[in-house]
This record gives C-alpha cells, sequence and structure tokens, in this order.
C-alpha cells in the first residue's frame, strides 16, 4: 500500500467514515443501479461510487491529469476505472502482452477470460518535454474508497490511489510489472483553483444533476482547475514539473428512469436503474471534453452528442483568479471547430475553442490515439481572448468518437 495512502486510511475510521466501498475485482452480472444525483458538494460526494456494482457493459472512472506551465508537452494523466471492457471505452493491454513465446493456446485463453472479467484497472499517459510518450494500462488487486464529509480517500492496491479534500488532491502512482519492464512511482499534488462544475452549473449555483442528457452517461468536473506539482519516476527517468491540474468523474451507460418502474418515488430521488447492456461505444457518437489555464483564466468546456440524436448537449465554464466568470449549458453555446495554430515553430493543427466569455485557440503539439481508433488525446499550447483580454497558456482535451 502506498505511504500516503496507508496514512490516510488511518485518519479516516470506519465509524466516521460516511461510506466505504470496497470494489470487487471481478465484474457482477446483472442490472446495475446508479446515482445521478449528488447529495452535497462535499467531497466525499462528489467522488463516491456511482454504481451499485460494475457488469460487462457499465464503467465508472476518476480521472487527474496535470500540464506544465513552462514546456506544454509534459503532461501527466492517470484514470481509475471500475468496468467492464464492452462498457469502457479505454484500450486494455493485449492479453498475450505477458505471455512468453507466441501467447497461444490455453495459457492466452486463460488470461483473456480472466481479463475481460476483471473491473478494477488504471490507465496512464505521460508526455515528455522532448515529445516522448509513455502509456501503460494495468489491472489493480482490489479498491477500496472512503468518504467523510470533504476527505475522499482511495486506494486501487497495486496501482495507485488519491487523497482529496476540499483544499486539493494527493494522487499517488505505483505501478510495476517487471516481465514489461514498467515501474513508475511518483505523484500529483494539486491545489485547488476553482470550484466543481456540473453540466447547468451556472455562475452563482452548482446543479446536482450529473446526467448528461437520457442516455445513461453522468458526468461532473470536480476540480476543474488546480496548482499540480508532478513528481514521477517512469523506468527510472524523473520528471518533475509545475503546472495546471484538472479531475472529473465520468459514469456509467444507458438507463431506464427508476420513475418509469415505480412512479411514486418523486424524480429528485434516483437513482435509476440501469438494464440496458448496450456499451459506451454503441450509445455515444461523440464526446469531447476539455481544459485550460491562460494567465489568470481557467477554462473548461464539454460537448456530447449521444447515438440517438445529432443534438449537442454542452457545457462550459470560466474562472478568472478562482472566482466563475460564466457558466451554463445552452444549446449551441460551445462551439469547437478544427483549425490551424500558427507557432513559433510555423504552423500546427489545432482546434478553436468558443464559449461565452472566451475565444481560444489550441495547438495539438501532443496526440496521442487509443489502439481502437475512437479515443483522442492532445496537449498543446492555448491562447486566445478572455473577457476582452489576450492570454497564453496550455491546454488538455481529448475525444471519444464513434
Amino acid at each position: 500500500m502506498l505511504p500516503l495512502l496507508a496514512a490516510a486510511l488511518l485518519t479516516i475510521g470506519e465509524a466516521s467514515a460516511r461510506y466505504t466501498a470496497n470494489l470487487p475485482a471481478k465484474l457482477t452480472p446483472g442490472p446495475v443501479t446508479a446515482d445521478y444525483i449528488t447529495a452535497s458538494l462535499d467531497q466525499s460526494d462528489l467522488d463516491s461510487p456511482k454504481l451499485s456494482h460494475s457488469n460487462a457493459s457499465t464503467f465508472d472512472w476518476w480521472h487527474f491529469d496535470a500540464i506544465a506551465l513552462e514546456n506544454t508537452n509534459a503532461s501527466v494523466a492517470i484514470t481509475f476505472s471500475n468496468g467492464g471492457p464492452a462498457g469502457f471505452p479505454l484500450s486494455y493491454p493485449p492479453t498475450n502482452s505477458s505471455l512468453p513465446g507466441n501467447g497461444t493456446g490455453a495459457a492466452e485463453a486463460h488470461l483473456q477470460e480472466e481479463q475481460e472479467d476483471h473491473a478494477i484497472w488504471a490507465h496512464l499517459w505521460i508526455t515528455f518535454p522532448d515529445g516522448r510518450k509513455f502509456h501503460h494500462s494495468q489491472r489493480a488487486d482490489s479498491a477500496r474508497l472512503h468518504g467523510s464529509g470533504d476527505s475522499s480517500v482511495a486506494i486501487w492496491h497495486g496501482v495507485g490511489g488519491w487523497m482529496g479534500s476540499e483544499e486539493g488532491y494527493e494522487v499517488e502512482i505505483g505501478m510495476q510489472q517487471p516481465e514489461k519492464k514498467v515501474n513508475v512511482t511518483g505523484r500529483i499534488s494539486m491545489e485547488r483553483i476553482t470550484p466543481p462544475h456540473s453540466l447547468c452549473s451556472d455562475a452563482a449555483n452548482f446543479s446536482t444533476n450529473l446526467a448528461l442528457g437520457d442516455q445513461g452517461l453522468g458526468w461532473v468536473g470536480i476540480l476543474p482547475d488546480a496548482i499540480a506539482h508532478v513528481d514521477v519516476s517512469v523506468n527510472g527517468e524523473k520528471l518533475m514539473f509545475e503546472g495546471y491540474g484538472y479531475h472529473d468523474k465520468v459514469c456509467c451507460l444507458p438507463l431506464v428512469p427508476i420513475t418509469t418502474l415505480a412512479p411514486h418515488i418523486p424524480v429528485h430521488r434516483i437513482p435509476l436503474l440501469i438494464w440496458s447492456s448496450k456499451p459506451f461505444t454503441s450509445s455515444t457518437k461523440s464526446l469531447t471534453r476539455g481544459r485550460a489555464h491562460l494567465g489568470l483564466y481557467s477554462l473548461l468546456w464539454l460537448s456530447y452528442t449521444p447515438s440517438n440524436s445529432s443534438a449537442q448537449i454542452v457545457s462550459s465554464f470560466l474562472s478568472r483568479d478562482g472566482t466563475t466568470v460564466s457558466a451554463g449549458c445552452e444549446a449551441g453555446s460551445v462551439r469547437i471547430n478544427p483549425g490551424t495554430e500558427q507557432t513559433e515553430g510555423g504552423p500546427v493543427s489545432g482546434f478553436q475553442i468558443a464559449f461565452p466569455g472566451a475565444q481560444v485557440s489550441v495547438a495539438t503539439d501532443m496526440e496521442e490515439s487509443e489502439s481502437n481508433g475512437g479515443h483522442v488525446r492532445w496537449v498543446g499550447r492555448a491562447r486566445g481572448v478572455l473577457e476582452g483580454n489576450d492570454e497564453e497558456g496550455g491546454a488538455i482535451f481529448e475525444r471519444f468518437e464513434y
């Protein structure tokens, strides 16, 4: 167990915890109950597991990332997930990657069966200042989460975890797979700049409804922007930088409202009952989410198109020095278009992002694609006009498209 997280678990006793959740390592068949309403803005509620359990077509993930201030090529991102390969949109390692020889026969079949049945994973992406990239996915032995008021602690045994509060987060990474020559250790420290944001939160109020439309996807930007300090070692090579961090949570899959099955239960009570076996890739046409820090400004944007509609569900958030300037989900208020960004090294591909109070150009300096082809992550320089002010900085954003 990682030292920082072990100490945190001792601090949060069973008696004082709002919840203690032990996530099963194996997928559990059958219908799943999911929660799309958060009880409060406490970290324990925002970070709480949103699924009663995980089956082959559900997913629940906790994502953290950080980008360097001085050289935006440098970044670290880690996603702790609970879900099956059919429901989760990120790639899993090849089933024969740890087998000697050609990985065929009974041994490979057994490993594939074990992998497809496993629920608890961590996915790590690292980009270096010189443009090199590192990506690794690894199973966790088990997972345990504690929540108490403004405290959130989680351990994905064998890979990492986090400790969160209203002040910020400490994310620990500890991934070792000698047979793959992988040894990654370190920490991301985040000090909160901005308040949480959900789909239809506005500048004055946080919306406790975390659902994105009616297809069963839920999202909340728990930490839209933070001062970040990164100190990791990748196979003996140090990567250290100061920059800006981010933490959000995404879940679940298509749903059937409980009110259609039990009309006497008030809508605000949710949760919802999920009966569909339709996975993320089938229920989603596209999902783009990104964030940036320029000058004193923090930006967050999201655009989601479900498979059953051509209408985009959007959300945006703009903050100056930690104070929310604008936020909302008005239809058509977020525009994301491909373009070309002029840089010191010449023109590079990029995107133009526009929403209330912000006109931003982002250069796609670094690109990482999943092997399944549906997921792309970009890291790059950003510049734009925010409330009439010209600013520069960096951005991380990603797209799922099917």
